[in-house]
């Protein structure tokens, strides 16, 4: 996609230059008055799709007699034609110029910026409650960026409301991580290195197992590339009495996944997410698409970056990406972040964890404890909550 401003002395100005340079195809993004030179002009942001034809042309079928000529090879009689070096050199030079997802990526965040930009200014906070004034500016410097602001800000306006609280709560869901709420599944946690996924795996199972008593929880390693992970998962399992497995294919996973059907607790520990693939591949190879028994957790920090956690977000995408966990939530100077992928992502948040234990530190997600994190800075076992405590 193509974006530029143009200016004009007016807007039937500014649409002739559009017209003319970038087609009857382009798309208003936004318009404003400015001033230049003491005078008022007319400036318009607009924006074209690139279209299919600028694509690399894909060549003809060869004649007869081209396709004799391209037989010839340096060494048996036949000289290369002229110029043939320099067209494999353009070739290659528009392969190499071909958009790559990172590129769409960075464009995609230049034009929702610009799109901001112009919204920016047609926030009008005067026409909020005092109340609801402060909540929103205390959300922004908590880290809560200008998207998720104005979502806020139009939910707030559209319904009429007196408190800021409702719009977050459609804002970001909650669905606790537990038995009655995600009966007969598996869960899978995929996550960057380093987040905390064997800890909260760890912590479910001993939670299941406290709530089970007697029935079977099992911990299954997938990620056969980590020696140290596995250990630990395999040595706190034979402490605490969980039942320790390891995935070695499909028929594997499908024993886990029935078992988890039948009321046994299932936890999965995965590969990290890296940029050479995520869950999608790792299901297909482990035959597990399509399977509704499965449910995959995201685990993220609240110490990521937005660009970050967006970016672990977009690899770790699946059919089965149910939920969002926040890990090491003692160690964050704010909480904007859950606001913002709950915004990004559509998904519910099921578990919070802070501190280093395994036997604590640990809350079911609840409202109550993400409006405390947000505007009190309260983790959960600062207050006396049993909603809110695990």
């Amino acid at each position: 996609m193509r974006v530029k401003t143009f200016r004009g002395e007016n807007m039937a100005a500014a649409l002739a230059m559009i017209r003319q340079e970038l087609g009857k195809d382009a798309v208003i993004l936004g318009t404003q008055s400015v001033r230049e030179d003491g005078k008022t002009l007319c400036e318009v942001m607009a924006a074209l799709e690139y279209p299919a034809q600028e694509a690399p042309p894909r060549p003809a079928p060869a004649t007869p007699a081209q396709a004799a000529a391209a037989k010839g090879r340096p060494g048996n009689g036949a000289a290369p034609k002229p110029g043939a070096k320099v067209a494999v050199k353009a070739a290659a030079a528009t392969m190499a110029s071909s958009p790559q997802p990172a590129d769409w990526n960075r464009e995609w965040t230049e034009i929702k910026g610009h799109l901001l930009a112009l919204m920016r200014p047609r926030l009008d906070l005067s026409s909020l409650t005092p109340r609801q004034r402060l909540a929103l500016e205390y959300l922004e410097r908590e880290g809560v960026d200008e998207a998720t602001i104005l979502a806020l800000y139009r939910s707030i306006v559209e319904r009429g409301e007196d408190a800021v609280i409702p719009a977050l709560s459609r804002l970001i869901a909650v669905k606790p991580l537990t038995p009655a709420l995600w009966p007969g599944v598996a869960h899978m946690f995929v996550g960057p290195s380093g987040v905390g996924k064997t800890t909260i795996l760890l912590r479910l199972a001993l939670d299941a197992k406290r709530r089970a008593k007697d029935g079977p929880v099992t911990v299954v390693n997938a990620d056969a590339g980590r020696g140290k992970g596995r250990l630990m998962l395999r040595h706190y399992a034979e402490l605490s009495g969980l039942n320790y497995a390891e995935a070695d294919g499909p028929e594997a996973f499908g024993r886990f996944l029935d078992g988890a059907a039948k009321g046994e607790a299932v936890f999965i520990d995965t590969p990290s997410l890296t940029h050479g693939g995520g869950p999608e591949a790792w299901l297909a190879q482990w035959g597990l698409v399509g399977r509704d028994q499965l449910a995959a957790h995201l685990v993220l920090s609240p110490t990521y970056s937005s660009a970050q956690s967006e970016h672990y977000l977009r690899l770790a995408r699946c059919e089965q990406l149910s939920s969002i966990i926040w890990t090491k939530l003692d160690e964050a100077c704010n909480y904007g972040s859950l606001v913002n992928m709950a915004h990004a992502s559509g998904l519910p948040v099921s578990a919070l964890t802070y501190g280093p234990e395994l036997t604590g530190g640990m809350a079911a997600a609840s409202g109550k404890a993400l409006w405390k994190l947000l505007f009190k800075r309260q983790l959960p076992g600062q207050y006396p909550d049993a909603d809110a405590a695990a």
